[in-house]
């Protein structure tokens, strides 16, 4: 399992590998900070804790390599590689639409030292974001009643998915002693594959969610769940415990190369467990750069409305 020990230690050794290629296909003139990186760094402005990294035991001892600059450092928006570009203007507003790799360029059929660079720092804090848990703090301050699944681990989780489509027997009965019945809609949350996206976005989504519902007139349970290692199927257990018509599950998204916050919404109108999948109504990319969550917050609560007057969710209600 990577823990941030481990994780740092590996982009210190990946990134001095290669500089020391770098420094040394230059015929090992190139001491100090990594070509093109210092670049990066100074458009951007200071760089906030360097990463040290050991000199290369095959150079001279006069050629050391001091500190290396965040490779993230700069939105991907912002970066442009590309030499004597035909409209660079043109294709950096392009860019500002996506986060997505262009402009970054080449050497010969492979990628440039700082783009590779940055895709492997890129990749790390993905890895990061998916192995990491939700704050405790987090947690209490939402005032969120904590549940497990039955992953024992994020491990077990990610190796044995059912696991964590089910509560523990001691969750289910915290479920039992807590819920609110009778009430329309039971709010869920849970880490799923990204910690980052909860801890970023339940905090301004909550209110706009919350206040949504008040506004249609809808009933909200109270306690709000959170299930540690849980899938969105864990979502139908919540439902049939607590008889709400309507679960609302918040879930951290796969994260990618260039969004490791985005949040997932996913509605059921009365969930049974092992329900079929186009039973469910699924909002996607909650996250600053996607949908904000304030505005998620009102779409779902209408969402939610429908639902209850339809009486269906998932493809049903797409088709009404």
């Amino acid at each position: 399992m990577f823990n941030e020990d481990a994780l740092r230690d590996s982009i210190r050794t990946l990134v001095s590998d290669v500089i020391r290629e770098e420094v040394v296909k230059n015929g090992g003139s190139s001491a100090g900070t990594a070509p093109g990186l210092a670049g990066q760094a100074g458009q951007a402005g200071q760089s906030p804790n360097p990463i040290p990294v050991t000199a290369a035991s095959n150079l001279p001892s006069t050629e050391t390599v001091e500190e290396v600059p965040d490779a993230t450092l700069i939105t991907m928006e912002d970066t442009f590689w590309v030499p004597n570009a035909h409209d660079e203007e043109g294709y950096r507003r392009m860019k500002q639409f996506t986060s997505g790799r262009l402009g970054i360029w080449r050497a010969g059929p492979r990628p440039l030292t700082k783009a590779y660079v940055r895709a492997k720092a890129d990749h790390a804090a993905a890895q990061g974001t998916v192995w990491s848990n939700v704050g405790e703090q987090v947690i209490s301050s939402l005032g969120f009643i904590p549940l497990q699944s039955r992953s024992a681990d994020k491990a077990e989780y990610l190796k044995k998915p059912p696991t964590g489509k089910r509560l523990t027997d001691e969750s289910v009965e915290i479920v039992k002693k807590n819920a609110q019945t009778g009430k329309q809609v039971q709010i869920v949350f849970s880490d799923g594959l990204s910690s980052k996206a909860i801890e970023k976005n339940a905090k301004d989504f909550l209110p706009a969610l919350k206040q949504g519902l008040q506004a249609f007139g809808i009933s909200v349970a109270d306690p709000i769940f959170f299930v540690n290692n849980g899938r969105v199927a864990v979502s139908e257990e919540i439902g049939e415990l607590t008889d709400a018509e309507v679960v609302i599950m918040l879930t951290g998204e796969r994260p990618g190369l260039n969004s490791q916050t985005s949040m997932g919404a996913y509605l059921a109108y009365r969930p049974t467990i092992g329900m079929e999948e186009s039973r469910r109504t699924v909002i996607s990319n909650i996250h600053a750069k996607g949908t904000p969550p304030v505005e998620a917050g009102a779409q779902i609560a209408e969402l939610a409305q429908s639902m209850l007057q339809h009486k269906m969710s998932g493809v049903d209600l797409k088709l009404v």
